[in-house]
């Protein structure tokens, strides 16, 4: 609190009085955060029509530019409160879950506009495909939190990209006629 009052200019008072208690004002920072940094992170992967590695691609390595900027703090807002978090179910965790489910439903969307659209296998599952590329995202954050800079990010997406299954591919002059 004594940084916050540092950083607005107000009395701890006017703290509290303006936003509650320290759990109250810690949901709202972490929902403004969320919001902030996801809401247009999430449409622009639903809604784009780069094909699904290249989109993914480049949700992850924005993440990771967003990570390692040195204007920001280390990590992620939304991974640190679960980590502090993970033996409670206050409702900090909750919210924090709550941000959580809503990048695995973006990403999960992404991927089922994928299997729509013939670019992965349909028997592929958007769902576990979801929850892979999430933790990816959770793991850079812990990683750039232990100092790793964007080009280490960088090569560990371009591993995490072979994740996303490819349909194959079978050139129309190869289908042989059988008499």
């Amino acid at each position: 609190m004594n940084d916050l009052a540092a950083a607005t200019g107000m009395a701890k008072p006017g703290l509290y009085a303006a936003f509650g208690d320290k759990e109250t004002l810690f949901a709202r920072a972490l929902e403004q955060y969320a919001t902030k940094n996801g809401e247009q992170l999430y449409a622009e992967l639903k809604d784009t029509e780069l094909p699904i590695r290249s989109s993914i691609k480049r949700f992850l390595t924005l993440i990771a530019k967003f990570l390692t900027d040195e204007s920001t703090p280390p990590g992620c807002f939304l991974v640190r409160s679960i980590v502090d978090n993970v033996d409670s179910e206050s409702p900090l965790m909750s919210l924090a879950r709550k941000f959580e489910n809503w990048r695995r439903e973006a990403l999960s969307e992404r991927f089922e506009i994928a299997r729509a659209k013939g670019e992965i296998p349909l028997d592929a599952d958007p769902e576990k495909l979801a929850e892979f590329f999430a933790a990816q995202v959770s793991a850079l954050a812990v990683i750039s939190i232990a100092g790793a800079d964007l080009k280490t990010l960088e090569r560990i997406i371009d591993t995490a990209i072979t994740a996303v299954p490819e349909t194959p591919h079978i050139p129309p002059d190869s289908e042989k006629t059988t008499r």
